[in-house]
């Protein structure tokens, strides 16, 4: 088929933009968001070349988020203030898209770097946070939506097809290079005791699944990242499965997950 000629421009409203960091949601909180990535340039220039040779070397990544401040004690600017510039880092991430199952989302293991406070006479008390990325970053999907309560003793999620090789038409292939699972714990209703436990699984078909990886069982709030180290091999379909104790409960949680691009190629 041929290409379309009359484009139409694709736009996304930043107002559907979330963020995070651990247990907490600090969406509302933010105006500004800025996720930059960027390789160090490596020169690798030779005799009789006429144009210079870079390589990409290391990479790193920073997250900027810009706000209100909320100073009260217990209250966002309280909290990121116990974690700024700690030595283990917070699970932070984002979702530009809003937090629909299968919306994109970037997580990353991140120190904080930045946390600084501005006041003007005219205007609202404003913050400002740098939350750089401790190792790696992950760009991938939503498997578990906090827009929809787990309920009951037990469920599974949204089905993601490999989204770095799902071309349209194309077979559905495995990946090699490992990735990432991230979960949050947001809140438990009800209940007596309760626990939820959320477990990934992948399959090359479609029909049976085995597990890939499989969160620490919760009983509190609070978020958990598991590296699948290169090479791990993950199958091209991927979803996410649950089951919580101490029912009637309702429990609300984001899990996302991603594959490591090849940067070998």
């Amino acid at each position: 088929m041929p290409i379309n000629l009359d484009q139409t421009t694709q736009a996304f409203l930043g107002l559907n933009a979330q963020w995070g960091v651990e247990q907490y949601l600090f969406g509302c909180q933010a105006n500004d968001l800025e996720h930059s990535r960027k390789s160090d340039k490596v020169p690798a220039d030779g005799f009789g070349q006429p144009v210079k040779n870079s390589l990409p070397g290391q990479q790193e990544a920073s997250l900027k988020v810009k706000g209100m401040a909320v100073l009260d004690r217990g209250q966002i600017n309280w909290q990121m203030h116990q974690w700024a510039g700690r030595k283990s880092p917070v699970n932070a991430w984002f979702a530009l898209e809003g937090l629909q199952a299968l919306q994109p989302a970037t997580f990353q293991p991140s120190t904080i770097m930045d946390h600084s406070v501005t006041a003007k006479l005219k205007d609202p008390v404003d913050v400002t946070w740098e939350l750089d990325a401790r190792g790696a970053y992950y760009d991938g999907t939503i498997l578990l939506s906090p827009q929809t309560l787990l309920t009951g003793p037990s469920g599974t999620g949204s089905l993601d097809l490999n989204p770095l090789n799902g071309i349209t038409g194309a077979t559905p292939t495995a990946t090699t290079t490992g990735g990432a699972v991230a979960l949050h714990v947001w809140a438990f209703d009800g209940g007596t005791a309760p626990t939820v436990t959320v477990t990934v699984q992948h399959s090359p078909d479609g029909v049976t699944y085995t597990n890939l990886a499989v969160f620490n069982t919760f009983s509190t709030l609070g978020s958990q990242l598991i590296k699948l180290p290169n090479p791990t091999t993950i199958n091209p379909y991927v979803q996410a499965i649950w089951t919580a104790t101490g029912t009637p409960t309702d429990v609300q949680v984001l899990c996302m997950f991603a594959r490591t691009p090849n940067l070998s190629l």
